[in-house]
């Protein structure tokens, strides 16, 4: 009997699904994303950029139009949102003559990924919703996160190019940006708590907390698998004082500061320049999971 990866297995079945669509919550009437592309890419390959961002404005982004510019693009909170935006999709051009046979197998793994997590997740949670508003996107910008519709509505994007250009581990990703839209919808901590106003204590806290319920919704992952970067998984626990009387300095910073972003790219960015000599970046992921762990001990998920 020969076994299929999920992506070998999941190939097999994508030309069906986009003609029949996938079970995409959140949805709405926009085509499936892997139909949208397979329409945006015929047309746009090759082209000048100048024509293929209005190809893609046209197939992608006009069926989706809020979703894009609420939570994409969160135009409303960048200015400089249409620059940024050509800078990073003029990038994304140029990969996806590698990758375009790719995104529709990736966004049908995704959405079947997706289907499984919200069942395990509803075990743990049992008052989380059974369809969550969730979307599979294409996004240069991001891999998966949560957000804000227009309307209020707290909502979660996955950008199936970026994760399949990661080669992300989808049973690690999903129910960690599961429990983000979680706690927006129940406690009202959106945006992965990077939220006007609070420090950065709240996505040290939120951070720690979702890459904690990773864990338990697939167990038998190392540290460095959970928080997404290997160096993170070899940073020793004796470190652990040390690291957080360093935090504690920064603690009182905004989680946004247009004017003095530096605390929170120090903890909890990535880039390949580094933002602490000796220690990986995104550190506060690898602190809030050590502070979950502690409160763990005394406290119940729920609490």
């Amino acid at each position: 009997m020969i076994v299929m990866s999920p992506r070998v297995a999941a190939r097999s079945w994508c030309l069906l699904l986009l003609f029949v669509g996938a079970n995409v919550w959140g949805a709405e009437k926009a085509p499936p994303i892997a139909s949208s592309f397979a329409v945006f890419w015929q047309a746009a390959q090759g082209r000048p950029f100048a024509e293929q961002i209005k190809l893609w404005d046209q197939d992608i982004e006009a069926p989706r139009r809020d979703i894009y510019a609420s939570v994409v693009w969160e135009t409303q909170n960048h200015p400089d949102w249409v620059d940024k935006k050509r800078r990073y999709l003029q990038a994304r051009f140029v990969e996806y003559p590698k990758i375009a046979g790719d995104i529709p197998a990736e966004a049908v793994t995704l959405q079947s990924t997706i289907d499984d997590q919200v069942t395990r997740f509803r075990q743990q949670f049992p008052d989380a919703s059974p369809k969550p508003p969730v979307y599979v996107l294409l996004a240069p910008n991001f891999d998966a996160k949560s957000g804000v519709r227009s309307d209020g509505t707290p909502v979660l994007a996955f950008a199936a190019d970026s994760l399949w250009l990661e080669k992300a581990n989808l049973d690690i990703v999903v129910p960690h940006e599961l429990f983000h839209l979680y706690h927006a919808q129940h406690a009202g901590i959106r945006n992965d708590g990077v939220m006007p106003g609070v420090a950065l204590t709240l996505p040290l806290f939120e951070e720690g907390l979702a890459t904690y319920v990773s864990g338990q919704l697939s167990p038998g992952h190392s540290d460095g698998e959970l928080l997404l970067q290997s160096d993170l998984g070899d940073i020793p626990i004796r470190r652990l004082p040390e690291i957080a009387n360093r935090f504690l300095a920064d603690a009182r910073d905004k989680a946004i500061d247009t004017e003095h972003p530096e605390a929170f790219k120090k903890w909890f960015n990535a880039s390949v320049v580094a933002y602490q000599k000796d220690l990986p970046n995104r550190s506060g992921y690898w602190l809030g999971l050590q502070l979950i762990r502690y409160l763990r001990k005394t406290h119940s998920l729920m609490e």
